[in-house]
């Protein structure tokens, strides 16, 4: 905490991956910085779960690093945390039968270039769902690319725009990030957001949990937010020389903060962007039996490409209720995660959480050809967050709605040299991700210091 009175030169609202980084910039850099959050914890969408009977963390909200580029890979690498490469393993699954699914990242990738070669030729924007309801589409790959896109980027395909993957596929980020080498922060993803927030200088910060921001009024040189306690009792209005805004999309959209003067630029950026929606649940069983030898012999196809596949990594099963499921090698223990996107996650997100549960067996059950009391039987506790719920958040992630592709830069388009804006959101390359977030924090530190400074 700063150890004097002086007037404090930068608000971070949201103490996320995003605001983590531009205070921890900030704060190097010689600016006062408090920073307001409005749960008891940092970490934002990033929620870690250390449960002593779980031999590891238990990730309820991001979890991956897509590509070795990433921003997360190399700030975990400098905060000397374990880092591991997941096994690029991923079969296709169908009533207790797997196979190897090939070139699916080759399918991606040519579904990536026909969308820019449609863009270039209608010289506009349109949802993807028109070109997977083309003739060109054969029907055995519409629905893979269907889940693929509710999966990876939470999106409603007609809701997702063409050109925000064409432009990924010219940029050169696509393949890296989705085809690429994944990690995972074998100490949790808590462990790079604990690193962040100590490594603010403690002598020009401050950081302020379980508190609610309602409404920023500015002017250039000059931000004043006023805020609640988690009681809702009124807290003291704080002011500084300039905002830094990592709000969620979703928070944004909803106007629960209000901003005076409004920011009516800010507003018609946000109605471009998409907030997705997921439903994510950690099963721990008592024994990791889809691991077992027998088990895989007897689902897995008999041929020389599922020779080295090893311990299950991924498994894909199109059309069922929750479709993904990956494990947590190469880390060997008995969770089973099961992730589903869009639209298949609204519904379940719309039923009660033992409902959830009951419907993810019966995925389960049917996918691995498991009988669904068998499976209760083995299951020893189930873990999940439902972030559309959750007030602080308000959805998953966002992704660029049709017609939106600038939508991101505008969103974090500086106002007046006094309002800053970061967050996945964002971040147009890395919307989503992360990566994206950390990246969006710190270029938004650069943009107050050529100001401030």
């Amino acid at each position: 905490m700063p150890r004097d009175h002086k007037r404090v030169d930068v608000l971070v609202l949201g103490a996320g991956a995003a605001g983590l980084a531009a205070a921890r910039d900030l704060s190097h850099a010689g600016l006062r910085v408090t920073v307001i959050e409005a749960r008891p914890r940092v970490g934002g969408r990033v929620l870690t779960v250390h449960d002593p009977r779980s031999p590891v963390p238990i990730e309820l909200g991001a979890e991956f690093i897509h590509g070795e580029a990433a921003e997360t890979l190399s700030l975990a690498q400098a905060a000397g945390l374990a880092v591991v490469e997941l096994p690029d393993t991923h079969e296709l699954a169908r009533a207790g039968r797997l196979k190897p699914m090939g070139d699916f990242w080759g399918l991606v990738d040519r579904m990536n270039r026909d969308l820019a070669r449609r863009v270039a030729s209608r010289g506009r924007d349109f949802p993807v769902s028109e070109y997977l309801e083309s003739a060109s589409v054969p029907a055995s790959r519409r629905g893979l690319l269907r889940d693929f896109l509710q999966g990876f980027y939470a999106a409603h395909p007609d809701r997702l725009s063409a050109e925000s993957l064409a432009v990924e596929t010219v940029g050169g980020d696509e393949r890296d990030e989705v085809a690429g080498k994944q990690f995972r922060i074998a100490n949790g993803g808590d462990a790079l957001m604990k690193w962040l927030r100590d490594g603010l200088d403690p002598d020009r910060t401050e950081v302020r949990l379980s508190t609610v921001a309602e409404s920023v009024r500015w002017k250039r040189g000059a931000v004043s937010v006023t805020c609640r306690g988690g009681d809702r009792a009124p807290l003291p209005a704080v002011s500084a020389r300039a905002a830094v805004i990592t709000l969620p999309l979703a928070v944004l959209k909803a106007g629960v903060v209000r901003f005076d003067p409004a920011l009516p630029a800010k507003q018609r950026a946000l109605a471009r962007i998409e907030t997705g929606q997921v439903f994510k649940i950690v099963l721990r069983f008592r024994e990791a039996f889809w691991q077992g030898v027998e088990f895989l012999k007897e689902r897995r196809e008999r041929s020389a490409s599922n020779g080295g596949l090893g311990g299950l990594t991924f498994l894909h099963a199109q059309g069922a209720e929750v479709p993904t499921w990956w494990t947590s090698l190469p880390v060997r223990s008995p969770l089973l995660t099961g992730y589903v996107g869009a639209v298949r996650a609204e519904e379940l997100l719309a039923e009660e959480p033992p409902s959830r549960l009951e419907r993810t067996l019966v995925a389960l059950s049917d996918i691995l050809a498991v009988p669904r009391r068998e499976l209760e039987e083995q299951l020893d506790a189930s873990a999940t967050h439902d972030w559309r719920a959750d007030p602080f958040a308000r959805g998953a992630y966002s992704y660029i709605g049709v017609g939106g592709n600038d939508a991101p830069r505008a969103l974090a388009r500086p106002v007046e040299g006094t309002l800053f804006f970061a967050g996945e959101a964002t971040s147009g390359a890395e919307i989503g991700t992360v990566a994206g977030a950390l990246s969006s924090g710190r270029r938004a530190a650069r943009e107050v210091l050529r100001v401030l400074k």
